[in-house]
Parts: structure tokens; C-alpha cells; sequence
């Protein structure tokens, strides 16, 4: 069994690919990428044991993977998504 750490660290991964992949509002978001790495990141949020802080920065990821659609063509809107995606990222 893997340590506590090494999924945190995954999760941190995922969550930094999202950034790069969403972040650049020159470029179209790959939405399918995007999406496949948010859902890694939630499974590996599901195979350690949470402390309350981890389980507010997973349901916050929930929200945010729900809202993708919405920020499509928003650029501003872009901006602040991928800013909450990497401050979770800096929560953990």
C-alpha cells in the first residue's frame, strides 16, 4: 500500500496539468484532457483517509469539474476557474 503522500503528490499533478492545459486563455480549452485529469484527481482523493481540510479542497474540486462548461468562452471567467484549481492545489 502506497503512503498518504504519494497520492496527495498525484493529485497535486493532475491538478497542475489542468492548470497548464486551461490556463492559457490564447489557446482552446482541451476539455476532454481537462476533465480525464480532474477525474483522476477526485479518484486518488478517494483512496486516502481525509482530514476535514482535504474533504472541503475535494468538494470544492467537485464544484469547480461541474462548472467547465461554463467558462468555455469567458476568458475572465477561464482566469478565476484555473486560479481555484491551483489554489487547491496549493491547499494540499
Amino acid at each position: 500500500m502506497r503512503d498518504k503522500q504519494f497520492y496527495i503528490n498525484a493529485i497535486k499533478m493532475d491538478l497542475y496539468r489542468v492548470v497548464v492545459a486551461a490556463g492559457d486563455i490564447r489557446k482552446k480549452i482541451p476539455v476532454e484532457s481537462v476533465q480525464e485529469f480532474m477525474e483522476h484527481a477526485l479518484l486518488e482523493f478517494n483512496k486516502i483517509q481525509l482530514t476535514h481540510h482535504e474533504r472541503d479542497l475535494k468538494n470544492e474540486l467537485q464544484n469547480l469539474s461541474n462548472t467547465i462548461e461554463q467558462i468555455l468562452n469567458k476568458s475572465e471567467a477561464r482566469l478565476k476557474w484555473t486560479e481555484n484549481i491551483l489554489t487547491i492545489r496549493c491547499g494540499l
